[in-house]
């Protein structure tokens, strides 16, 4: 009785143990070179990019502080209020204008804090800001508008200069 409990349940054990499945022979792990050489060709291109905005920086105002993410920002007006967390709702003023202070267009926005109303930099900007403050921010390309413009008035590859207060 023992043993015909234990040949049935061995039986059902291996009966019911599935197989793993098999990868399709044409699902091989390939390296993309052409991927590998975009990616080479956008490092340096960002590279560069930070390098000419670094002088651009220290010839107009050294005040600048550089964020990791890779923008500049320097707090024109600071006040100790509340500070901005995600999913407050505030309004922000701002205007865009390119590198040699040729304005681009001048916006009011009521947003929320974190919903990605806003370019990436700017949205990073306001994180790091308080109700009632100003700031400037030199905006490189690949955190504005990037390799595509804004289709309007900013070109392709363009870095910006704002000015942003926030209430």
């Amino acid at each position: 009785m023992k043993y015909s409990l234990f040949l049935i349940l061995t039986i059902l054990f291996f009966a019911c143990n599935r197989p793993k499945p098999q990868l399709p022979a044409n699902k091989i792990n390939t390296v993309d070179s052409s991927e590998i050489a975009l990616m080479n060709a956008n490092e340096k291109l960002i590279s560069f990019e930070d390098s000419v905005l670094t002088l651009y920086i220290n010839k107009i105002d050294s005040t600048f502080i550089k964020n990791d993410l890779g923008f500049w920002y320097k707090i024109n007006t600071k006040i100790s209020r509340k500070a901005l967390k995600l999913n407050d709702n505030c309004t922000i003023t701002y205007s865009v204008n390119t590198l040699d202070n040729q304005k681009l267009f001048h916006k009011t926005e009521k947003i929320v804090i974190g919903k990605k109303q806003l370019i990436f930099g700017l949205e990073e900007l306001i994180k790091l800001m308080h109700l009632g403050e100003s700031a400037s921010l030199i905006l490189p390309w690949y955190l504005a508008y990037g390799l595509k413009g804004d289709g309007k008035s900013i070109q392709p590859y363009t870095s910006l200069k704002l000015y942003v207060d926030i209430k």
